[in-house]
């Protein structure tokens, strides 16, 4: 109430003899003599003006840093790493059934061979991301070991878009669902197409 009346610079009249009883029961009864309790337990127009002055002036530094922020990471910078790394996949051949002289028919062998090319290309991609260079080699190391996982799985995820029911290594080696679950790794196969796979098709 004390808040609202400051903020807004309302004024009240009593329509009795300004002393009327304020309790908890009967704040609402007469907002003038409400005010001037508040007035009279010590509440200060003054606090009311510098926390609303804060606040504005947080709101403002923060929109400042979010520009900062967008301009030393453009988009456009981020998207030529990305290119420049890994260019576009056309074109795949089904695992097992003419893939490349050597890769092996066993999903799981051709998976871990396409994760190490992707962890190569991740770290080379991150290299080129505005910044990251200039970043102790300790911090670029953490940073690389605590997100691998999940910048791989999306990796392949995106890549896999255009495939159906499988996914497209970074071999250029496509794995079948159906390969996967004889191979025993079905579930987070499964996951993968189901939770990632499928809704980034659906953001397209």
């Amino acid at each position: 109430f004390f808040k609202r009346t400051v903020r807004k610079d309302l004024t009240y009249t009593c329509r009795d003899n300004k002393d009327c009883p304020i309790d908890k029961r009967q704040r609402n009864r007469c907002q003038y003599c409400r005010y001037q309790k508040c007035l009279a337990m010590g509440m200060k127009r003054e606090a009311v003006q510098e926390e609303r002055q804060r606040a504005k002036e947080k709101s403002e530094a923060e929109l400042e840093l979010a520009g900062c922020a967008s301009e030393d990471m453009p988009v456009e910078k981020i998207l030529e790493a990305e290119l420049a790394v890994e260019p576009k996949t056309e074109t795949y051949v089904e695992g097992g059934v003419g893939a490349a002289a050597n890769s092996p028919n066993d999903p799981v062998t051709n998976i871990c061979q396409a994760a190490d090319k992707q962890l190569f290309t991740l770290v080379e991609w991150a290299k080129r991301i505005p910044h990251f260079s200039d970043l102790p080699l300790d911090d670029q190391v953490i940073l690389l070991r605590a997100g691998w996982n999940e910048l791989l799985i999306a990796s392949f995820s995106h890549r896999s878009i255009s495939v159906k029911d499988g996914i497209l290594l970074a071999t250029g080696l496509h794995v079948h669902r159906n390969s996967a679950h004889s191979a025993g790794v079905g579930a987070i196969f499964d996951r993968v197409l189901t939770e990632l796979v499928s809704k980034m098709r659906d953001m397209q």
